[in-house]
């Protein structure tokens, strides 16, 4: 005999799951990317003739407004003249920015202390959908050779949010009476021409707050709105440390630890202090260590074609769409399509002020190793489901 199929209890009638067919369920709100729309402002045009010595400019103040993306930074450098056969330094031109740091409303670094030529690698290496800044229809190759200007021109981006897809990272910024600051020193000549112009270039710096609109509790149909992006306060980070290495079998430790890591770089620079020296010395097959777990042991041309595969930089070494002499890339933003950026954050390396991550490896050479750190300090849930 078949059953008897009784209702349960808590079943309210009229309703098939149990719920009380009067109350509605809860209306999620439209996402913070979908009621803030992107906002573009000028935060600061300043010349400055190139000469024997560094120069700082600023710290300016970061336009309050809305929630900071990112600061745009146009620079270029015209008027150079003379008989001069010029040439150029490793890292030029981004080397004539010798330091910039974005600094917070309490005095702290978000950006920084770092060099022109480290914010190139991050905007190129560190999955910011920017791509190589070399590629930019804003890049001005520099003119060197005989009787040659020395001019140049680039675009370069300082870091704030994490992700566009729902804007994780994006900070507020909107009071005007304790503001962000970007500080920026030129170098000098010296740092940017082996054989400078007999008149050096006129550089001319120029800045764009990159920014989210505050969006409206609801939209023009009464919807609700995300007024804030999710985990508001989660920050990351663009810091650096260099350490001198001996020839030899070396373990080098990353200090930056106590968070999230999303990308750490590695330039090395053999004992001319040139990135094609350090290309030749650097370890042929090196490991990384995360506490007690090997994370990796590969030969150096393996890590290269992993860079070259979820990259796609398929040009020659210090082209144009290439590989960078010297530059080795550790990312953790691949998992979700195998490139770099876009990322679901799964693959981030998490970090505790007790964490020993270290290389380890054969250096042909004396050299100093840079080490860029891309790291993520969260406020709240940050992982996407």
């Amino acid at each position: 005999m078949p059953a008897t199929i009784t209702s349960h209890p808590a079943q309210a009638q009229g309703s098939t799951d149990g719920r009380d067919p009067k109350k509605k369920a809860a209306v999620m709100p439209q996402p913070f990317t979908r009621a803030a729309k992107e906002h573009q402002e000028p935060m600061l045009d300043v010349s400055q003739a190139m000469g024997a010595s560094s120069v700082a400019m600023g710290p300016f103040d970061v336009p309050a407004y809305g929630y900071m993306r990112g600061i745009w930074l146009w620079v270029s450098a015209t008027g150079g003249s003379g008989t001069a056969t010029v040439a150029m330094k490793e890292d030029a031109p981004w080397s004539i920015i010798s330091e910039l740091a974005l600094i917070d409303v309490n005095g702290a670094n978000v950006v920084g202390p770092v060099n022109g030529y480290d914010v190139y690698l991050d905007n190129k290496w560190f999955g910011r959908n920017i791509g190589d800044p070399r590629l930019s229809s804003m890049y001005v190759a520099p003119v060197t050779g005989a009787n040659a200007s020395g001019n140049f021109g680039f675009l370069l981006y300082v870091p704030v949010e994490i992700s566009g897809r729902d804007g994780l990272g994006s900070l507020p910024n909107a009071n005007a009476a304790s503001t962000y600051k970007l500080r920026v020193t030129l170098a000098p000549t010296s740092e940017v021409y082996t054989t400078a112009p007999t008149t050096a270039p006129t550089v001319r710096v120029r800045a764009w707050l990159d920014a989210w609109t505050q969006p409206n509790a609801t939209d023009l149909r009464g919807n609700a709105n995300a007024t804030q992006p999710p985990a508001m306060g989660t920050t990351q980070y663009l810091s650096k440390t260099t350490q001198t290495i001996s020839a030899g079998f070396q373990q080098p430790r990353l200090t930056r630890v106590g968070s999230y890591i999303r990308n750490v770089l590695f330039i090395f620079r053999g004992a001319d202090g040139t990135r094609a020296s350090g290309e030749t010395n650097f370890p042929s097959d090196i490991s990384m260590f995360w506490d007690s777990k090997n994370l990796f042991t590969r030969h150096k041309d393996l890590w290269k074609s992993q860079m070259v595969r979820r990259s796609r930089y398929t040009a020659a070494a210090e082209a144009a769409g290439g590989r960078d002499n010297g530059v080795w890339l550790e990312d953790f933003t691949h998992e979700f399509d195998g490139q770099l950026g876009n990322e679901l954050r799964d693959g981030w390396l998490g970090t505790v002020q007790s964490t020993r991550l270290e290389l380890s490896g054969n250096f042909g050479s004396n050299g100093t190793l840079t080490i860029l750190t891309n790291d993520v300090a969260p406020a709240g849930p940050i992982f996407m489901e």
